[in-house]
């Protein structure tokens, strides 16, 4: 039963984000500088006592408000911040690891460097947060809004990913054996599946990662690494592979139309190749 409830509370969250991502397309207000960001002077450092007591004061109908707060380096790990307002707070080099950040708002959110280890992003908003050379790997980012943010360097190599990553920057992220491959238990709603359309994952390496059904269109590859990864029935519309290492990739049924190849390695080495939808449009080197 508690799998079941865990199931449907996610299922909701899901919903939640797509409704959201949808009103961020048109909201200019959601373009706008988060308030909180990291140039603002953040409050006076908390303790992790002072942090523990915040959070063991939160309610379901008032949960923790740690909004613009200093975490810098401290060790949070394994403690639940359940739906926590952590907008622009600075998580710098914080160690989270295995936390319960599920359904957090850490938009605009400072976490450069920090220890996510197997931490739970599920249904929270990442929208414009730093995660530059931060660790996530076997983190949960499942339903989450990933828009606008920073990855760069990052390690997510073994996470689970489902979200809506427009415009987010991942070059030169881990995201080796990653499982970004269409949800099947949410069927019923619609597919539930990563967005990355116009995403930065230039130089990053994606081997070995399921990318079923994911949405890459218009994403920059160029450089990356994507050796053996999962690309059935993705979208790939227009996505970049300029110098990408594509051997042994599966694309069968992905849609390859306008997609750019040039000077890619490994292309006698892919599957599925034959039976990808719009062959004829995409951009391969002149023979």
């Amino acid at each position: 039963m508690a799998s079941l409830s865990r199931s449907v509370q996610l299922t909701a969250w899901a919903l939640s984000a797509i409704l959201l991502a949808s009103a961020a397309r048109t909201g200019a207000a959601q373009d706008a500088p988060a308030a909180g960001a990291s140039d603002r002077q953040p409050a006076k450092p908390l303790t992790v006592p002072e942090v523990k007591a915040k959070l063991a004061a939160a309610t379901e109908s008032a949960p923790a408000n740690l909004a613009g707060t200093d975490l810098t380096a401290l060790d949070l790990s394994g403690l639940d911040f359940h739906r926590a307002n952590l907008s622009g707070a600075r998580l710098v080099r914080a160690k989270l690891v295995k936390a319960n950040l599920f359904g957090c708002d850490l938009t605009g959110a400072v976490l450069t460097r920090a220890d996510l280890q197997g931490a739970n992003l599920d249904g929270s908003t990442l929208r414009r947060a730093n995660f530059r050379d931060a660790n996530l790997e076997g983190a949960s980012l499942f339903a989450t809004i990933v828009e606008k943010a920073d990855f760069r360097g990052a390690n997510l190599s073994k996470a689970r990913i489902i979200g809506y990553l427009k415009d987010a920057n991942l070059a030169g992220a881990n995201l080796r054996n990653a499982n970004i491959g269409a949800d099947p238990g949410n069927q019923s709603m619609g597919v539930m599946r990563a967005t990355f359309v116009g995403a930065d994952l230039s130089s990053a390496d994606l081997s070995g990662a399921n990318l079923f059904k994911a949405d890459l269109s218009y994403a920059d590859l160029t450089g990356a690494r994507l050796v053996g990864a999962d690309l059935r029935n993705s979208d790939l519309i227009q996505t970049d592979f300029t110098r990408a290492n594509l051997a042994g990739a599966n694309f069968a049924k992905a849609d390859i139309n306008g997609a750019i190849f040039r000077n890619a390695t490994g292309l006698a080495e892919i599957k599925g190749l034959d039976e990808a939808r719009n062959r004829d449009k995409a951009i391969f080197d002149a023979k």
